[in-house]
Formats: C-alpha cells, structure tokens, sequence
C-alpha cells in the first residue's frame, strides 16, 4: 500500500512538475501577444483600452490578462496573475514591438517618421454600372456576414475599380485601422515584385544569405520561398508553443529565427505553410536595399503611396526588420486598394507599379502546393472562379476576381464562430448580373 501511494504522489509531483515547466513556457506568449496587439490597437488604430479588452483579447488566456497603458512612453505592459509581465512600446513609423531581451532606450532609437501619403479617394460614381449589380442580393449578402459570433468589422466591395457596397460593425468605420494577420505576407509579394520591377533582385536568386553558404540551404532559391517550397523545417501550430508563436512573441529577431531553421527536404519538393519564409524575405529584401532608412520607407514611398493607401502601418520586430509574415494595419478601404492593385496587374493610378504579368505569377499554384497555394497568396478556393486571396487569421481576407472585375475586403475577428469566406464571396459573386 505504502509503494502505491509512492507512485501516486510520484505521478501528481511529475504532474504538477510538467504543468509549471508548460506553464511557464506558454504564458509567457500569451503576455507578450495581448502586450503588442494593444499597443498596436491603441497606438495605430486609436481604439481604447476597454474596446481591445472586450472585443480583441477576450478569450482563451488573453481574457486572463492584467494590462496597464502609459501613453506618456507610449507603451503597454501585460501580465497574467502577475506574472510574466511583458512589455510593448510603440515607434511611430515601425509600430509596436516587445521589448523583452533588448534595451527600450535603443528600441526607441529605431523610430521614424511616416512619408507623407496622399490618400486617394475610392470612386464612387456608380452610373455606369448600376444596371450591372443586384443591389438587393448584394445587400443580403452583406447582412449576412454581421452576425455577431462572427464578430465582423469591416467590409468593402469593389465592382469596375468603384466601391459599390461598404458596411462595419459597431465600434468600426472607414478610418479605423485593422490588422491583416497574414494578409501581410501579400505585402511582401508586393515589395518583391516592386524590387524586381526595378531589376533589384530575381526569383532565381539563391544562395540568399551568409548562414545558408555552407549547407544545402545554400540551393534555396528566392521563388522557393514566395511559393512556402523552401525544404526549411517548421511548425505552423497556433494551440500552444511552435516555431510561429516563437517567432512573433518569443524573439524580437522574427526573421533571423526563421533563418536559422534546418534543411528538412529538396526545395521546392514540399508546400509547408509557413510564415517564417515570409520573414526570410523581408530580410532578404532589407539585405538587398542595405540601407536601413531606405528599406523602413520603401514600403510606404513604392507602394502605400503609390496605391494611395495612407492608412497602412507595416510594423518591423524589435530587431527592425518588417513582420511581413503578421503585423500591418490599414482600413478596410485601403485594403481594398491593394487588391485592385491586382485586380489591374499592378497598375494604380496610372502607374505601373508590378511588372506585367505580376498578378498572374502571384496566382500561379505551386508546383508543391497541391493547386492551393500561389506566391504569397492562396488560390483556386471556389469552383470555376480565378480568384485568389490574402488570407489572414480570424478571418480577413482581401479576395481578388479578376474575371468578375470584383475585389472583396472583409475583416473581423472570428473566434467561436468562424467564418465561411467561400459562401460569402460566392454570394457577392452572385450579386454580379451575367
């Protein structure tokens, strides 16, 4: 009996071991995520304390979280039952970043100021083309997405380059920034395709960085990487501790964790979805330019301004280099202006802003990828519609047909409920007269 009762207390110590070990590992992540989307909530999208507690990190552990704003330093600092505090502090142009394993004196050196962008106004001016659209089943469709477990905030409709249907949830308009999650990793196609506009860099680079020089990561070519066919070994999980949330919360060197991964398979042999590649090349791109000045304004001179997108915030980590793979904000209208930048084959304003052809390189399917999966962007996700999307977590999507003339925005926060973006779209598809 005495043996037995070894064992059991044996059994609940190594228990109670095993939850402290996996406690202190994950809780950590979660401070450090309601830290940063709060300094960013508050200081980019100017939203409230109270609105980002209720609507934002109010669920999971989040909703366990203390959080303390000092907007004099312009930081954010949050712990969970008083432990693990992390702390996030805002650098006008580059965003919010954790500050854990850096000095905040040399955090803040790093911040700039943001070009002055004009805002282009979307047209309006639906003349022309009113006879085109089923207002009444564009609406329904609207009205169906604002349920609240699907908790969405913005969504804009464009038809022949003009705004046709526009619509936000409580709280949200037109001038509220919101964050694309993985949309961003669009951005970098973007950034990419602008660089090689400018005959900057080529898809077939490789041997794209020093650490990479003496193994077979060395073969690893840059159109791998806009493909996520890298070979690079990686863990895409978001229920507990894998190398994303290492990346974003774990380190402020978000791309030179993804860097440093092994060599797991041949390039361009495997599709692995994977937003450390898309890290890769948002250092890659600031190797190339090697000028810091210049690549922190370059996404705003060569791409928001020219799109007249003026709300976007493309954040960098702590390390300086943009979260390509994550972190940017814009309204939705801005959004939106970005997919008619595709829409139109990299055209804005008059301006050829990507090479031709761009567009439909970015559609392309990977050869790995199954048919699902273009260059930073998903493919083929509705039957016999060429449409394909930015995609981000909770569900944003900026979803481009070129076919229709149609780009559709819809961002939000889908959590308990999720929501159905194939449905959605098809029905504004619909709305669209033959």
């Amino acid at each position: 009996m005495k043996n037995i009762k070894r064992i059991l207390l044996a059994i609940i110590f190594i228990g109670l071991g095993y939850l402290i070990y996996d406690t202190s590992i994950k809780l950590p992540v979660v401070t450090a995520y309601a830290a940063k989307d709060v300094c960013s909530g508050i200081f980019i999208a100017n939203r409230s304390l109270e609105s980002l507690e209720n609507n934002d990190i109010n669920y999971s552990f989040m909703s366990k979280t203390s959080i303390t704003v000092n907007k004099e330093e312009k930081s954010v600092t949050a712990s969970i039952f008083g432990l693990f505090p992390r702390k996030a502090i805002f650098r006008d142009a580059l965003g919010c970043c954790v500050t854990k394993g850096y000095e905040e004196s040399e955090l803040k050196k790093q911040a700039f100021k943001r070009p002055i962008i004009e805002n282009i106004p979307l047209d309006t001016v639906l003349t022309d083309i009113e006879d085109e659209i089923d207002f009444e089943q564009l609406n329904t469709a609207l009205d169906s997405i604002f349920d609240h477990e699907e908790r969405t905030r913005g969504v804009v409709v464009l038809y022949k380059n003009k705004l046709v249907a526009e619509r936000y949830g409580k709280g949200f308009d037109q001038s509220t920034p919101l964050l694309g999650w993985s949309m961003n990793k669009s951005i970098i196609n973007a950034l990419v395709g602008i660089m090689k506009k400018q005959n900057r860099l080529d898809l077939n680079d490789k041997a794209l960085f020093k650490e990479w020089a003496n193994d077979e990561r060395k073969n690893i070519a840059l159109n791998d990487l806009m493909h996520m066919s890298s070979g690079l070994d990686w863990d895409e999980g978001y229920g507990g501790l894998s190398d994303v949330t290492k990346m974003l919360y774990k380190t402020g060197k978000a791309s030179v964790y993804a860097i440093n991964k092994k060599f797991a398979i041949k390039p361009d042999s495997a599709w692995v979805y994977s937003s450390g590649t898309s890290n890769i090349i948002s250092q890659y791109i600031r190797n190339k330019i090697s000028n810091d000045e210049a690549y922190h304004n370059f996404p705003y001179l060569e791409l928001f301004n020219k799109i007249g997108a003026s709300s976007f915030y493309y954040e960098t980590d702590a390390n300086g280099t943009f979260v390509a793979s994550s972190f940017g904000y814009a309204t939705t209208r801005d959004w939106a202006k970005f997919g008619m930048l595709y829409l139109n084959d990299g055209m804005a304003n008059g301006e050829r802003i990507l090479p031709e052809g761009w567009a439909k390189y970015s559609a392309e399917p990977a050869k790995a990828s199954n048919g699902k999966y273009g260059a930073q962007f998903w493919v083929n996700n509705l039957s016999g519609i060429d449409e394909f999307r930015s995609v981000g977590h909770h569900g944003q999507i900026v979803s481009i047909i070129p076919s229709k003339n149609l780009v559709i925005v819809r961002l939000g926060l889908s959590i308990n409920k999720r929501f159905n973006s194939n449905k959605f779209i098809q029905n504004v598809v619909n709305s669209i007269k033959e």
